[in-house]
């Protein structure tokens, strides 16, 4: 019984290894053939993949979404699927008379495509926090408004604090926390959340933080979304108002930027900063890291106090 190029897809989907996996993959993999070709993956032939140019991907695939606004780094992502795609019909041996190699280093690489584009948002700082927490409780609302400001601000501490994305932060209920008193001290609402890709992730607040939360948000229902009060597309308003305010474009992402930067400024632990942003990576947690410039930290600072010129003089 000979292969199909049908088979081979469904060999290559149940080799990707998760479900979320195979949803992007396969979202990428029929976004590059249907702008390219025009046709399903699972359809293409010898013939096309034969004559698949480098121009076809620039011009057809990579330029169209970069016109869209879409991200280098989101491009690159959909490239990675495509050649794991042709890999696995290199594998599978469907097709004789194909340069795999060519094909794959030379037609489905772009290396123009940038991969650091997300640092294109600035990082709040804890100031800068601070600052924007008190402008959402000054602000003018319309409507029905009592407490909103204290509430868009409560929300923003929160996932700057917690590293816990906007989709998965609405979706917190109060049943997501369980009290606790720690063996190593302290008594503490710990927090377990769903976050992307549907990792089970686990936060820990000091009972006074939670406590505050509960005066601020609590309406007696347990099941009940915390921040369900709340609009994520509002809020993103707001970070679009602020950011004129300001002149610096700060989007709903500066509040993780920013908090990872800050903890790694603190501690200097990339491990820790990891952890606490739910990376799987360190490299992922370093494009997380923004340059700070902060003078106390720059070599000149170092060497020019008091206790970099003893260290110094030391070592003479």
């Amino acid at each position: 019984m000979s292969i199909t190029m049908k088979d081979v897809f469904i060999t290559w989907n149940n080799s990707l290894t998760s479900a979320n996996t195979m949803k992007k993959y396969n979202l990428s993999v029929k976004l590059y053939f249907h702008m390219v070709l025009g046709k399903e993956p699972y359809d293409i032939s010898e013939s096309d993949l034969k004559n698949l140019s480098y121009g076809d991907t620039v011009n057809k695939f990579v330029t169209p979404l970069r016109n869209k606004g879409v991200k280098d780094s989101t491009i690159k992502s959909h490239l990675i699927a495509v050649r794991s795609f042709v890999k696995m019909i290199r594998r599978e041996k469907i097709f004789s008379g194909i340069d795999f190699g060519e094909l794959s280093s030379y037609v489905l690489t772009v290396e123009s495509l940038s991969t650091r584009d997300t640092k294109h948002h600035a990082a709040l700082s804890l100031s800068e926090l601070n600052d924007m927490e008190k402008w959402l409780r000054e602000k003018e609302y319309q409507g029905k408004s009592e407490g909103l400001g204290e509430k868009y601000a409560l929300l923003i501490d929160f996932m700057y604090k917690t590293a816990v994305r906007v989709s998965a932060t609405f979706h917190i209920t109060w049943a997501s926390f369980t009290l606790m008193n720690s063996p190593y001290g302290g008594d503490w609402a710990e927090l377990n959340v769903i976050d992307k890709g549907r990792k089970f992730n686990t936060k820990y607040l000091d009972k006074k933080y939670y406590d505050r939360l509960k005066r601020v948000f609590y309406n007696g229902d347990d099941d009940e979304e915390v921040f369900g009060s709340l609009s994520q597309n509002t809020l993103r308003n707001y970070f679009r108002e602020y950011s004129e305010k300001i002149g610096r474009n700060v989007v709903i992402h500066s509040l993780k930027a920013g908090a990872a930067t800050t903890l790694y400024a603190q501690t200097k632990d990339l491990l820790l900063v990891r952890d606490f942003c739910d990376h799987e990576s360190v490299s992922v947690t370093e494009n997380y890291i923004h340059t700070q410039k902060n003078p106390n930290e720059t070599g000149t600072a170092i060497f020019a106090m008091k206790g970099g010129l003893h260290f110094m003089t030391s070592l003479s």
